[in-house]
């Protein structure tokens, strides 16, 4: 390479590192933006969960001392012989009592009210069929249970969920259920004062995976359980954490943090759309890609404008060479590139003592196809031949040439005797089963003769010699009457 040469290649590669330094500086800018970006979501959604867990933690765990104040009561000897008044006052005077909360009761075994904190003499209602009552009575280690939501029968259908106790006999038989009732307007109105985008949402989680509520609120989020995959359910069994997925129908990919609600067995989540949590930086990148762009566009316009003549004059001398060396009719190697690679393998085959194989080939009466069938046709037949000569020299080094005329040679380094008859044999079959008419040549088509040489190079030996070998073949093919392949002693 001469000094110009050295000069435009070290000014190319200059150009090439500052127009990658230039992007390089911008990714790392806009992923370190993306990362603290994210990272205040993260922390956000996370501190909004755990805020709106302890508030409606403290709020069921006040409920739940009153259930437990009742439950204690009850054990108490000689509360039913009390007067009802009385009774009602001793069981219930430190009942919690706040906007959301409605009556505790008290069932008997069968689910029928047995006291009420509403009124002395209770309705006569019967709440065997509701699922806190019946899980209480089949198994006495639930502990604190939350409902699903129901409309109550108390308050005229007002959407509520449950929150209950059991109570047991002296030898741990069921006794009844403690209940109070929690309003889900509660939750609404709690989660109506914090702010959040259209698309996040915010949802109460029981440890099974029921909904209780969520916010937007839905009618049809009543009753249901979230069909999730088991990366989900693991938040719900560990009660914490946060991960990044697609759980609702709407198929918006959200951030979801979780936090459990001390003392209850419910989870709450705060999913935030990370399309809208990245928006900002999806502007800044709107802003930075652009001038990142055009400055690495100036950079190599600045290279294109400085190589763009050396290219033309690199393609143009590629074309030349390429010529130089590709017979303009056939497409394959002519005569020159032939006799360069011959110098070239004969001298590689002298030095590691390979044997090197020459297939000469020769069109059959070539010239009466030439007179019959016109120069133009001609032609045509020598690309076909030309093609099926390529074909057989499959290997990286293996070489097919026009040698002149009618004639190509196909050059096979490392290659025995046997089996470049065998790759001959090939290539004069391939000719014949084209069938193309010749009605000058025995059996009207078109055939090939080809002689085949090979040779251990010896050191004062000449690679002419392999050519003149493998010509004489030809004659010999020739001779013993065309259309057949003829190897030259070894």
């Amino acid at each position: 390479m001469n000094s110009r040469g050295i000069v435009h290649r070290t000014l190319y590669v200059l150009a090439c590192l500052v127009g990658i330094g230039i992007c390089a500086a911008a990714v790392a800018l806009l992923w370190m933006d993306r990362r603290v970006t994210w990272d205040s979501a993260y922390v956000s959604a996370r501190n909004l969960a755990s805020v709106l867990a302890a508030d409606i933690g403290r709020t069921l765990h006040v409920y739940d001392l009153s259930l437990q104040g009742v439950v204690e009561r009850l054990r108490e000897p000689g509360i039913a012989s009390l007067d009802p008044e009385t009774r009602h006052r001793f069981l219930f005077d430190r009942s919690a009592t706040a906007a959301y909360l409605g009556a505790i009761v008290v069932l008997d075994p069968d689910g029928n009210i047995l006291y009420h904190s509403g009124a002395i003499a209770p309705p006569a209602l019967n709440f065997a069929d509701r699922d806190y009552f019946q899980v209480h009575r089949d198994a006495a280690d639930v502990g604190l249970f939350v409902s699903r939501s129901y409309h109550s029968r108390l308050r005229g259908g007002d959407e509520s969920i449950a929150i209950s106790r059991r109570i047991s006999n002296p030898d741990g038989s069921f006794a009844g259920v403690v209940v109070g009732s929690l309003r889900t307007a509660y939750f609404r109105d709690r989660f109506a004062e914090v702010s959040i985008g259209p698309r996040d949402a915010i949802t109460v989680f029981r440890n099974d995976g029921a909904v209780l509520l969520r916010n937007p609120y839905s009618l049809a989020d009543a009753d249901s359980e979230v069909d999730v995959p088991p990366d989900f359910q693991q938040y719900l069994i560990g009660r914490e954490g946060a991960f990044v997925g697609m759980l609702s129908p709407d198929g918006v990919n959200r951030l979801y943090a979780f936090d459990a609600i001390d003392g209850a067995p419910l989870v709450i989540d705060v999913a935030l759309a990370v399309d809208d949590l990245l928006e900002p930086w999806v502007r800044r990148v709107a802003l930075i890609v652009p001038v990142t762009l055009a400055l690495f566009a100036s950079v190599l316009a600045q290279i294109v404008l400085f190589r763009r003549e050396m290219r033309w004059r690199q393609a143009f001398e590629a074309q030349l060479a390429l010529q130089a060396h590709t017979d303009g009719l056939t497409g394959i190697a002519n005569r020159r590139t032939f006799d360069e690679a011959l110098q070239t393998e004969w001298a590689a085959a002298r030095r590691d003592r390979t044997p090197l194989s020459l297939l000469f080939l020769d069109a059959d009466h070539f010239k009466r196809y030439n007179d019959r069938y016109g120069h133009q046709e001609g032609d045509v037949l020598l690309k076909r031949l030309a093609l099926a000569v390529k074909g057989k020299a499959r290997r990286p080094r293996d070489l097919a040439a026009r040698y002149g005329g009618e004639e190509f040679v196909v050059l096979l380094p490392n290659t025995s005797r046997q089996r470049a008859t065998a790759i001959g044999e090939s290539i004069r079959r391939a000719v014949a089963e084209q069938a193309i008419l010749h009605e000058d040549n025995e059996g009207g088509i078109v055939t090939v003769s080809i002689g085949v040489a090979t040779a251990i190079p010896q050191n004062d030996e000449s690679a002419a010699r392999l050519v003149e070998a493998a010509d004489a073949a030809v004659y010999q093919a020739k001779e013993s009457g065309r259309n057949r392949v003829a190897a030259a002693p070894a």
